[in-house]
């Protein structure tokens, strides 16, 4: 059997590549009531969540767990929640995280060997030799490179190599999935409007000039995992040596499974997808957090809506021609109320990063 496992990633977490481009570490920032910003405002408590929708789940496969339904529903009384967590995962599962790693592997040690991992790079476009500041078009959209990158906005900053360690320094990371297969592609761009737009970066208080890095960034990250075989294993160790948990999941009817990969704070989605303006980006300055020599937090540089004033212009592009429905539909996206334009991170600028 062939299938396609889809897995999709939004929230407060940092893409780690290795040198060699085998492996993606995806950090979950562990982000509590009592973290505040550089404007004294506290940060709402972030989820980390891993939902699984798949036709089939043995193992540890909750479908009705209030402590995932309750902040995913939150408009929902109890029951409700749960039916409708019940519903989104089909035969899969869903999981709160908590000093968790995670990895992805074959169902069966029979099965051939998963694929390799591979970033999608190289299709952004070009002008005069210097990358362009929004993708064009919906194969552009798909390159690494619109993730956000720490490094430009903070040249001294270097990540902390402890983050990587067996047990990262406690507070700073809630989980952390070490990705080995499939290819990894920005999944969506922050919507901004009905165009696609470029983000600009400044301190919160709106002091001191902005970097000159700007471009569009991305909210939503994938990775496609092209299977041969009946199934796949999610395992869950953890970085205490405590016990941990599996579930080995079967494709649906449409030889699919659909896995969110999710950080985010507890949020009830608007009706509509249309978004003027979002919010200046408040929770990016974690990120500096995970560097060895964090910047005061009155220093660190946040995303706001539009393009620097130093940067060229840009195409105009309608934002959804570069985010074609009937590619990024997605099932279990849609029955948690967190479709591509939906989302929290539309409306409060704060992308996944690259450090």
């Amino acid at each position: 059997m062939n299938f396609l496992v889809r897995i999709l990633f939004s929230g407060l977490m940092a893409l780690v590549p290795n040198e060699d481009g085998t492996e993606l570490t995806v950090l979950l920032l562990n982000v509590n009531h009592a973290y505040h910003t550089s404007d004294g405002a506290h940060v709402e408590h972030h989820n980390p969540y891993l939902i699984a929708r798949a036709g089939n789940c043995t193992g540890q496969c909750p479908k009705r767990d209030a402590t995932v339904a309750a902040p995913l529903f939150p408009d929902k009384s109890g029951t409700v929640a749960l039916d409708a967590l019940e519903a989104a995962v089909g035969g899969g599962g869903a999981w709160l995280l908590s000093g968790s790693e995670l990895s992805i592997r074959k169902g069966s040690t029979s099965d051939p060997e998963l694929p390799a991992l591979a970033l999608r790079t190289n299709v952004r476009g070009t002008d005069n030799g210097e990358p362009l500041m929004i993708p064009t078009t919906s194969t552009e959209r798909e390159d690494f490179s619109w993730i956000a990158r720490l490094e430009e906005l903070c040249p001294t900053c270097t990540l902390n190599p402890d983050i990587l360690a067996t047990q990262p320094p406690e507070g700073l990371v809630v989980a952390r999935l070490r990705l080995r297969s499939g290819k990894v592609f920005t999944y969506s761009v922050a919507r901004i409007g009905t165009n696609v737009t470029p983000v600009h970066f400044k301190r919160l208080d709106g002091t001191g000039t902005a970097a000159a890095y700007s471009q569009a960034i991305t909210t939503w990250v994938g990775a496609d995992i092209e299977v041969s075989g009946d199934s796949i294993e999610i395992v869950e160790e953890k970085f205490d040596g405590g016990t941990g948990r599996s579930m080995i999941l079967e494709p649906d009817a449409n030889d699919k499974i659909e896995i969110a990969v999710l950080n985010l704070p507890s949020f009830v989605p608007p009706a509509s997808p249309s978004n003027a303006m979002p919010q200046v980006g408040k929770h990016f300055e974690a990120y500096y957090d995970l560097t060895q020599t964090p910047p005061t937090k009155e220093e660190r540089l946040v995303p706001r809506a539009g393009a620097a004033s130093s940067t060229a212009t840009y195409s105009e592009v309608a934002w959804q021609t570069i985010h074609p429905q009937a590619t990024l539909w997605s099932d279990l996206l849609n029955a948690i109320r967190l479709d591509v334009g939906r989302g929290p991170y539309d409306r409060l600028l704060c992308p996944p990063i690259v450090p």
